[in-house]
């Protein structure tokens, strides 16, 4: 076998010449009949051409040589969603699954597949999963995807307006799950940065997530953030109405407006500090406590490993934020130079 027709074959495929790529796979399994990966990468060929059909019998093909491949499973289980043979598109995807159990694709296969057959309630559950799955592998787009099929299914699931009974709240999509129950736990630890770490991609990857709103709201106001707590507090209160929780909906705006009154009360008090405090900053008794090492090194790996830096921004955080635990001020600097790049 010529090794090069395979490869110049893939290459053909990754500019889009599919049929270029097509003669060459040909070429290469005229040399050898039982190469999988052949049937594989030409059968993806003919699905970017349109070919369904010669799709599913090169990946058929495939699994005959290498049944035991999940890519191909998920590959033929997309051909057969697009030939609308919607059965055996929902048995390749829960074969690949089999294979490789945190298969997202496979499982946001099978939501799109139980969309189609008008299962909502199982395609939602589907989707979830595939939430769950990329979230753990950092995939945002596709994350965002899901979620998007997900509010479609569940806003085609409420009852009309003529309906006798009013619609229930549409349900959280991903508060109650582990993410974010993670991130509050963090937060009860005192571990801040680490919760507002978790909170700020959990908004990345779904910005209507009402409960990550509320739950950064809470760890910012523990933060000593008070003006960040307010907007997200207002933000949760907001999005909580639009999906008609309005207890929860309400409680934000009471939590906003007991924020307001503290930060106002904080901003008396940090005017009064500062000026008493100024001269006191550089006497030589105002030193800098002693956090935990590994504390210690990320702040200075951030500021280039100068310490007088570091320690100049842990002494101004202890001018605006007076009476926090020492690694709180380190850690918060840590936040802010970390939130700001």
């Amino acid at each position: 076998m010529n090794p090069t027709f395979y490869q110049q074959g893939v290459a053909k495929a990754s500019e889009k010449d599919y049929e270029g790529a097509i003669a060459l796979f040909n070429q290469a399994l005229q040399d050898q009949p039982d190469l999988a990966e052949a049937y594989y990468q030409r059968g993806l060929a003919h699905f970017k051409l349109g070919d369904f059909q010669a799709a599913i019998a090169d990946y058929a093909k495939a699994l005959q040589l290498e049944s035991d491949d999940a890519k191909v499973h998920f590959a033929r289980g997309l051909a057969h969603l697009s030939t609308n043979q919607l059965d055996n598109a929902i048995a390749d995807a829960k074969q690949a699954i089999l294979l490789k159990s945190d298969y997202a694709a496979a499982y946001n296969l099978i939501g799109t597949v139980r969309a189609r057959q008008g299962a909502a309630q199982k395609a939602i559950t589907s989707y979830k999963k595939a939430v769950e799955l990329y979230l753990d592998q950092r995939d945002i787009a596709n994350c965002r995807r899901c979620l998007a099929h997900i509010r479609e299914l569940q806003a085609q699931s409420q009852p009309t307006p003529e309906a006798a009974q009013p619609s229930p709240p549409l349900r959280p999509l991903i508060d109650p799950n582990e993410f974010l129950k993670q991130a509050v736990q963090k937060a009860e630890r005192k571990n801040y940065r680490g919760a507002m770490e978790d909170l700020d991609w959990a908004l990345e990857i779904d910005p209507l997530d009402a409960w990550a709103y509320a739950s950064r709201g809470q760890v910012r106001a523990n933060f000593g953030d008070l003006q960040g707590a307010i907007e997200d507090s207002q933000q949760a209160a907001t999005l909580f109405a639009q999906q008609s929780n309005q207890e929860m909906a309400e409680q934000m705006r009471q939590a906003a407006q007991t924020l307001q009154t503290a930060l106002q009360k904080a901003a008396k008090r940090t005017w009064s500090y500062q000026v008493m405090s100024v001269e006191r900053m550089t006497r030589p008794d105002f030193e800098v406590g002693t956090p935990s090492r590994a504390v210690q090194q990320k702040l200075l790996r951030l500021v280039g490993d100068d310490r007088k830096i570091a320690v100049g921004l842990v002494k101004r955080l202890k001018l605006k934020n007076p009476g926090m635990p020492e690694d709180w001020y380190w850690e918060k600097a840590i936040y802010d130079l970390e939130r700001d790049r």
